[in-house]
């Protein structure tokens, strides 16, 4: 039904994203203009789309329970 579907919270600025992905919201605008996280660039403005924060986490995640092999 369309009423289940939860609506797209909008993107979120460096305090937003830092609560996300629990980390200080310095981290998060140093590593955007790094061009280390992804991030939309509006004017002067940075602001990140939650999903792409969540598949970035997951691109990065380390350890056996991903599935492979443990490095050698």
């Amino acid at each position: 039904m369309a009423g289940d579907v939860q609506p797209e919270r909008g993107l979120l600025d460096a305090k937003g994203a830092s609560e996300l992905l629990n980390v200080p919201a310095s981290w998060v605008a140093a590593e955007a203009r790094a061009g280390r996280i992804p991030h939309v660039r509006l004017g002067r403005y940075v602001r990140f789309e939650p999903e792409a924060l969540r598949d970035w986490c997951r691109e990065r995640q380390r350890g056996p329970w991903r599935g492979g092999r443990a490095a050698p």
